[in-house]
């Protein structure tokens, strides 16, 4: 049953009465395929209540409610099943799914045994069910999920969700050139099997050919406008081709077949990974008006407003979704922790700030480059350089440090008295970028700060070459260029070269006519002259 976007509120309203009249559970599962959830959820419980006794539709209200992320519903539905019809293996395959996806093994094992005894291992279904749970759980069992779907494929050849299945067994081995042979097995059985083009385009996808794999969508949404899942996906591949524009236009024909709350949930969830957070708060604000109960929206809410520069909301949203995941027992991501370390640091909590951000290093390092920074930053602004050298320390030993890295740990291996590790750090971003004028600059005041008597003239190479690349806009590079002038005045007042001397302390009067060392270099220019004398001598 195709619906136009703009009769769905329609469709809506007439569901329930229309699957009183003839609906079947196929269409039902239709729905499910087409990530339709919640009308699937009404046209299951509109079943159910017209064949209260017919185990198969509580399995298939089971798998809607598992689909739909609603583990403890499924759990329910799946044994409901059990209780009305005890000889119904379905049901059993499906609360052992349950059980197997929470780590639950040994009573998953009993329930799969009881499907294959119930169905004498003769029913390609319940083989194929059991074998789906092994090849999607957290906790995978490729090799019995493939003999489970090689017996399945001896009952029934020509069953093309037992050949996808087993297309997707392959995958999870990265055994890409399998996969294909099953999935277009399936589509040689079935020419129009959206689901079967869905998986080869997720493959293609996945290994980057992205022409290939929008082809498949194509041929999917070619096949059934209405399936909606292959929108999806063509947004997820060309987001991954960088392709923003076009995803979004993508996602957009998705939630026109699709406009239910959770279909939407999706949408900013892609906005968020899109970049476009102005646009995710925009969506989510808009979800918010009829539908707060989502804890997921908090945390994307969260993050968005974060990038979006708006800490002080961001920190109010991060904490809502931390108090509604522990009611709601929604997993805690690493990331959770990290953006909240990062918003408590934008609103002045730096001691709270760093607690989060270690407990999201704790659980996960992947993102551990950004926090190292965030952490060493945070230390170096309130004046603990100890720490700061530490972090950025850290920082600059993982892959692709940037330049803002090395100038964090040079600063606070400077103010640390480190002055060698500092320098090391600043002659880093000299070899990179070999024009940038503040790696001189800064080798220079370490080199100065290692000759303290400033006799060997350490700084005075550093401060020409930050001369050379600074001069060129001595408005921008003022403070920097008149303490290199002063260094090298005093500097060649010190081997009593008074020539090069008085150039230099001329180029500090150019910028700062009010200059003390300058002045006072002029004032005892007379002085420095006579044998014996140098400056700062009366």
């Amino acid at each position: 049953m195709s619906i136009h976007p703009k009769h769905m509120l329609l469709a809506c309203s007439i569901f329930l009465s229309a699957f009183s009249f003839g609906q079947t559970m196929e269409k039902a599962i239709q729905l499910t395929k087409n990530e339709e959830f919640d009308l699937a959820d009404k046209a299951f419980k509109s079943l159910i209540n017209a064949q209260p006794s017919n185990g198969a539709l509580y399995f298939y209200e089971g798998e809607n409610f598992f689909e739909w992320g609603k583990m403890d519903s499924a759990q329910a539905a799946y044994q409901k099943g059990i209780t009305i019809n005890a000889t119904n293996a379905l049901n059993y395959t499906g609360l052992g799914k349950v059980q197997w996806y929470n780590g639950n093994s040994k009573d998953a094992l009993d329930n799969f045994y009881k499907a294959k005894v119930i169905s004498k291992s003769k029913d390609a279904v319940v083989l194929d069910k059991i074998a789906e749970a092994y090849i999607n759980a957290p906790t995978k069992d490729i090799r019995t999920a493939i003999d489970l779907l090689n017996q399945a494929t001896v009952i029934d050849p020509k069953n093309t969700d037992v050949l996808i299945d087993m297309g997707d067994a392959y995958l999870s081995q990265n055994d890409g050139s399998s996969a294909v042979s099953y999935y277009e097995k399936a589509t040689s059985i079935n020419s129009v099997n959206v689901v079967a083009m869905l998986r080869l385009g997720q493959l293609y996808g996945r290994a980057r050919n992205y022409d290939l794999s929008f082809q498949y969508f194509q041929r999917a949404t070619i096949a059934d406008s209405n399936f909606a899942p292959a929108y999806r996906a063509k947004a997820e591949m060309l987001y991954s081709a960088n392709r923003i524009d076009e995803a979004i236009g993508q996602y957009k024909k998705y939630l026109q077949l699709n406009n239910a709350t959770d279909a939407r949930i999706r949408y900013a969830s892609f906005l968020y990974l899109a970049k476009k957070y102005p646009d995710a708060i925009k969506e989510i604000q808009t979800i918010f008006q009829k539908d707060t109960s989502s804890t997921i929206l908090y945390r994307i809410m969260g993050y968005s407003l974060y990038e979006a520069g708006k800490y002080k909301d961001g920190l109010d949203y991060i904490n809502k979704f931390f108090a509604k995941a522990a009611i709601t027992k929604t997993k805690v991501l690493p990331s959770d922790y990290a953006y909240q370390g990062k918003l408590l640091s934008k609103n002045g909590k730096d001691s709270l700030a760093i607690e989060k951000m270690k407990q999201a290093l704790v659980r996960d390092s992947s993102d551990a480059a950004d926090l190292y920074t965030q952490i060493a930053n945070i230390y170096y602004k309130n004046g603990n350089y100890p720490l700061a050298v530490k972090y950025f320390s850290m920082r600059v030993k993982l892959p692709q440090p940037t330049v803002n890295d090395y100038n964090g740990l040079g600063r606070a291996a400077y103010s640390n008295r480190q002055y060698q590790k500092a320098d090391s750090a600043f002659a880093i971003i000299t070899k990179y970028m070999a024009d940038l004028p503040l790696g001189y600059l800064w080798r220079a005041y370490c080199n100065s700060s290692i000759d303290s008597m400033g006799t060997q003239g350490l700084a005075k190479p550093f401060y020409e070459q930050y001369i050379q690349k600074a001069a060129k806009d001595s408005l921008k590079n003022k403070d920097g260029l008149i303490n290199a002038y002063d260094y090298l005045g005093y500097y060649y007042v010190t081997i009593k070269d008074f020539d090069k001397a008085t150039y230099y302390y001329k180029k500090t009067m150019e910028l700062d006519p009010n200059d003390t060392k300058a002045a006072s270099f002029f004032k005892n220019l007379k002085a420095l002259k006579q044998p014996g004398k140098k400056e700062g001598d009366k």
